[in-house]
């Protein structure tokens, strides 16, 4: 399935212009804070508005200013992972995810996800009662049990210790790598980035660059090639 984003929105002194397409597979949106990342997810989930342009997945339009298309986000069938995860606080665990599954499922259809996700022992445990790693996994949970076409995720592992990080990117890495279709990963960490692999688009100043290969992409600082992303040389860790 196919991503298409381009639009415009201007927030006070800001401007957004995004210019990008996508099929299956991981692309993280890679710049430093304040550069439009998380707003571009918002756009694509339908919880901001751009000014003008269009958003389409697949055959669907979920947003097209000169037709005046413009779907809820409840119809456009994206799955959203927050910084925080979002979990709804007054829920237990197994509750969050049927959360994602409609309007009154079977509780016990919440079961296959929770097995997946190694969370079944915590299923009426409340989110204050889970570790970060723990809602990580029920915020995917959740994520899954509502067959999105697309999925977002801005900067999941932020709040982590480097070894939680590492270790939950690869149970996520394994999770998307089965989901088939398209993942946009938010982030402004470049070793996260190098790890969590696939392509890399550079966003600055409310822009957004060519989408190259992480190869390609480390490749140039590594030379000091990156047009985006001036005085970011480093030299990336041995595959």
């Amino acid at each position: 399935m196919k991503l298409h984003v381009h639009i415009k929105k201007k927030i006070s002194e800001f401007s957004l212009a995004v210019d990008l397409e996508m099929t299956d597979g991981l692309l993280s949106l890679l710049g430093p804070s304040g550069c439009g990342k998380t707003m571009t997810l918002k756009c694509i989930a339908g919880i901001e508005n751009p000014d003008e342009g269009f958003i389409k997945l697949g055959d669907r339009v979920l947003f097209d200013s000169r037709k005046k298309i413009c779907l809820p986000p409840q119809k456009r069938r994206v799955g959203y992972m927050f910084q925080d995860y979002a979990l709804f606080p007054h829920m237990t665990v197994r509750q969050n995810v049927l959360a994602g599954m409609g309007r009154r499922p079977d509780p016990a259809s919440a079961d296959p996800f929770l097995e997946r996700f190694r969370i079944a022992d915590l299923h009426d445990r409340l989110p204050e009662e889970l570790s970060g790693g723990q809602k990580q996994r029920v915020a995917m949970a959740r994520i899954a049990a509502q067959d999105p076409d697309v999925i977002l995720m801005d900067e999941p592992f932020s709040a982590m210790d480097t070894m939680l990080k590492w270790e939950l990117e690869q149970e996520m890495l394994e999770t998307l790598s089965e989901a088939e279709k398209p993942v946009l990963f938010v982030s402004h960490d470049l070793d996260e980035v190098y790890r969590m692999g696939g392509n890399i688009c550079c966003m600055k100043d409310g822009k957004t660059g060519n989408i190259i290969s992480n190869e390609e992409f480390f490749e140039d600082l590594k030379n000091g090639n990156s047009e985006l992303l001036p005085g970011w040389r480093i030299l990336p860790p041995e595959r």
